[in-house]
């Protein structure tokens, strides 16, 4: 009876949910993962007995996984023979390994996942080695695994041992280990990183926070700054045998098990087992590691306390308010080819904008020019947040068929020049449909910053292409525009038209705009700046310095000049902030509007 109902349930399980492991979460579908035909523990076709002179075909080992319960694994190691159906990820230099399906005929019934199979010989691949290809004839061997309802190989438990007639040998059990530099794990609960995989992704995150938690496992190497009541968190450096290697990961001032600040308990010891969780970050583009005050430990020596999920803490994340922060939100309204409100004055603007009729509501949206090598932002323009919990939210829309991805983040901004940049996850989009992306994030205090949209280069994911956006929002439920609200800082949305004597008559801020037309009076022959008086029926003002657009080039107003026709007499408008300079009052941070 016992039998029966285990098979019952493993029945039951290969019907409600087969996912394989996963690195991270597939941007677009791929293929469907063998052993995932309706459930089935019948297959037909199987052929083998496992061995190296009479191999399991795909089907075969389908079904020895599906006698297996989520989570076990095969006592031996089973050869299983086939066609490759599709590469998941080719072999690599870096990580010696590849993850392929292969199928008895190379159609896609009945596949069988080989993941992270080592090469020939049960070796790393190397430089000069043949990539496996679509319609190889190989056999692999390894340990057999039902992870999570997925039948697969178990990860760094098999290898190719053969390509197309090749093999060089190799015996099962043996390979490349993780204390000889080798990445492991897919950064979950479940399968931690190892120090060397938490490198690696921190090299792929760069100079900016991780869109996830990821667990991290290994073992003290060092300790830098230990656990007290003073600071709540520690510092120290990991790695898979406690060896000062250079493959040590650093964990910076994490907080104490529970994400909770240390007040009591077990401090740090050299060689203690820990797994840490939290965001990490590739700190200046050179320094892996994981991002202040966003990661904890998780485990000491096999013990956890309450706070077993990552996050900051107990309780539910605000709820937006629903009010939209963001100027022309809808890319309704255009000034001299670009959206108003989606021009920042520092680098955080990238791409080349233009206006498109292809709408998700309203008459216009905004296409971001894609390029295949670099990634492109579109930012909106500087605005100042208070301290709160945010979403920035956004309909997005691909412009071919190719997969293609988008994504959500924002940079602070100080003196004019931008910081480290935070993103959320890579979004899907399609050319089909318009596709909702939504971002959410954490300002500790008042800060400026740009939202941006990251079109990203081609990669193995995605193709870079141009791409849509419209219907932006950003809401918040506990935070708000800081120092004056919407005209204060939204530099192009919100700007004041005024006369020159109301301009006159203003405080010196830097963060309030304003337009303002008038007679262009006294401007120099051969001027590289562009300095002048402008006049209008209520006073004067003098100009320091015009752009050709917000945040442009300086020593180009000549360019200006001989394009826009800029001379004494013509009516020029523009737009600037209030300044003073030993108690004269000027237009700053001036640029180009129109003129007649």
């Amino acid at each position: 009876m016992k039998k029966l109902f285990s098979k019952m349930m493993l029945v039951a399980m290969a019907v409600a949910a087969f996912t394989a492991c996963e690195d991270v979460p597939e941007p677009y579908p791929i293929p469907e993962k063998g052993g995932q035909q309706g459930g089935n523990t019948e297959i037909e076709g199987a052929t083998g007995t496992g061995t190296k002179d009479d191999p399991f075909n795909a089907a075969a080992a389908l079904k020895k996984g599906k006698e297996l319960a989520s989570g076990e694994e095969t006592a031996d190691y089973y050869y299983i023979k086939g066609k490759v159906v599709s590469v998941k990820e080719e072999f690599t230099t870096q990580y010696g390994n590849g993850t392929f399906y292969i199928s008895s005929d190379g159609t896609p019934t009945n596949q069988f996942y080989a993941y992270r199979v080592n090469y020939l010989g049960n070796k790393k691949f190397a430089n000069g080695d043949t990539q496996i290809k679509v319609d190889d004839e190989v056999v692999v061997c390894g340990i057999i695994t039902n992870y999570n309802g997925t039948v697969e190989t178990a990860q760094n438990k098999g290898f190719l041992y053969e390509l197309n007639g090749v093999n060089k040998g190799g015996e099962p059990g043996g390979g490349v280990k993780p204390d000889d530099g080798q990445a492991t794990g897919d950064g979950t609960l479940e399968n931690p990183f190892n120090a060397v995989a938490a490198i690696a992704y921190c090299k792929q995150v760069g100079d900016s926070e991780s869109p996830k938690d990821v667990y991290i496992k290994g073992k003290v190497v060092k300790i830098t700054e230990q656990y007290g009541t003073q600071y709540g968190n520690a510092t120290f450096t990991i790695s898979d045998d406690g060896t000062d290697a250079t493959t040590a990961f650093t964990v910076y001032r994490a907080l104490y098990l529970g994400n909770q600040k240390y007040t009591s308990g077990d401090l740090l010891n050299e060689k203690d087992d820990v797994i840490v969780c939290g965001r990490v970050t590739n700190y200046r583009g050179n320094t892996p590691e994981t991002a202040q005050g966003k990661a904890y430990l998780y485990s000491l020596n096999g013990k956890t306390e309450s706070g077993d999920t990552p996050g900051p803490g107990p309780g539910p994340d605000p709820q937006p308010s629903g009010d939209n922060l963001l100027t022309n939100g809808d890319f309704e309204a255009w000034a001299d080819g670009l959206p108003t409100g989606w021009k920042s004055a520092s680098t955080a603007s990238n791409a080349n904008l233009s206006q498109s009729t292809d709408a998700h509501g309203g008459s216009y949206s905004v296409k971001i020019e894609g390029n295949q090598s670099q990634n492109k932002r579109m930012a909106t323009a500087e605005i100042k947040l208070k301290a709160g919990s945010y979403t920035f939210s956004f309909y997005a829309k691909s412009t071919t068929t190719d997969a293609a991805q988008l994504r959500p983040g924002y940079v602070p901004v100080t003196d004019g020049k931008v910081g480290s940049y935070t993103y959320g996850e890579y979004a899907a989009v399609v050319n089909t449909e318009w596709t909702q992306v939504t971002y959410s994030f954490t300002l500790e205090a008042t800060t400026t910053v740009c939202l941006v949209v990251m079109s990203p280069k081609s990669s193995d994911y995605a193709t870079a292409q141009d791409m849509l956006v419209d219907d932006a929002s950003l809401t918040t439920s506990n935070g708000g525009l800081a120092e004056g609200g919407d005209d204060a800082q939204k530099p192009d949305g919100g700007v004041k038209q005024v006369t020159i004597a109301e301009f006159n008559a203003a405080e010196v801020n830097d963060n309030v705009w304003y337009q303002l037309t008038g007679t262009v009076k006294n401007l120099r022959d051969n001027d590289q700046y562009g300095n002048f008086d402008l006049e209008d029926e209520t006073g004067s003002v003098y100009v320091y310095g015009l752009l050709s657009e917000k945040g442009g080039a300086k020593k180009l107003f000549q360019t200006l000049v001989k394009e826009k026709g800029i001379a004494n007499g013509k009516t020029l408008t523009l737009i600037g902030t209030r300044g003073e300079y030993n108690g004269k009052i000027e237009v700053m941070n001036a640029y180009f509007v129109s003129v007649k």
